[in-house]
């Protein structure tokens, strides 16, 4: 169940590295049949509360939502148990996507760290730089070409790539932080980290077109509004 749609879910990280630096990076899973089906990535930034996109946890519908921190996620990967919660503004008629959500953890993960909080507004003072990023999450590497239409190659595993700040978008294009590239389907919810540091400025959010070229966008987290939605699970 990843995601394909195009200019919603966004996915893994193109010609990615595998990750073994950012330990509080998962994948969202769900069950279908009884069998584990990966949905999107997300990350940790307390214990219990697992950050992802708003459009991952719509896909939901009223399936449970798991999830792993596995390297290397398989259907015998070790699944937490979490409350999805959902942000109610999400989908309403505005530029602005809202696409933040929450799992919350049943029990707190104590041993993977924690990615950190943007200050407010931290991205307004790098963006002119175009500063370097961070892009870490379980999506698609790249695409399997054969007879028919290129197909994303999915490994479910957790890579981490480099991109840099474009643009900022403002609140008429709905808050979003436009990246050079980098992201392609399922690494929807990931993070998108400041640098080489832990901070995280935006979550991984949708692309252009079927071949996940060109510009990518997050959602950016160093505004009131996300900042205010995680304030009571932080």
């Amino acid at each position: 169940m990843v995601a394909l749609a195009l200019a919603a879910p966004a996915g893994a990280i193109l010609n990615g590295t595998p990750d073994t630096e950012h330990p509080y990076v998962g994948i969202l899973v769900t069950l279908q049949g009884g069998q584990p089906v990966p949905v999107c990535s997300g990350f940790l930034v307390s214990g219990t509360a697992f950050v992802t996109a708003a459009h991952c946890v719509d896909s939901l519908g009223s399936r449970p939502a798991y999830v792993s921190f596995d390297q290397a996620f398989t259907p015998d990967s070790p699944r937490l148990h979490g409350t999805a919660v959902p942000n109610p503004l999400f989908g309403s008629p505005e530029a602005n996507t809202h696409d933040i959500a929450l799992v919350v953890l049943d029990s707190p993960v104590t041993d993977r760290g924690f990615a950190q909080l943007p200050t407010l507004g931290l991205l307004n003072s790098v963006a002119k730089s175009k500063s370097p990023l961070t892009i870490v999450g379980y999506g698609a590497n790249g695409f399997l070409k054969g007879g028919g239409k290129p197909v994303p190659d999915f490994r479910l595993v957790r890579s981490f790539g480099d991109s840099r700040i474009s643009k900022l978008e403002g609140a008429k294009k709905g808050l979003n932080l436009r990246m050079t590239s980098g992201i392609c389907f399922g690494d929807s919810g990931g993070p998108v980290l400041l640098g080489s540091s832990d901070v995280a400025v935006g979550i991984n959010s949708f692309v252009n077109n079927s071949q996940c070229a060109g510009n990518a966008f997050a959602f950016r987290l160093d505004t009131a509004e996300s900042l205010a939605f995680l304030a009571p699970f932080h």
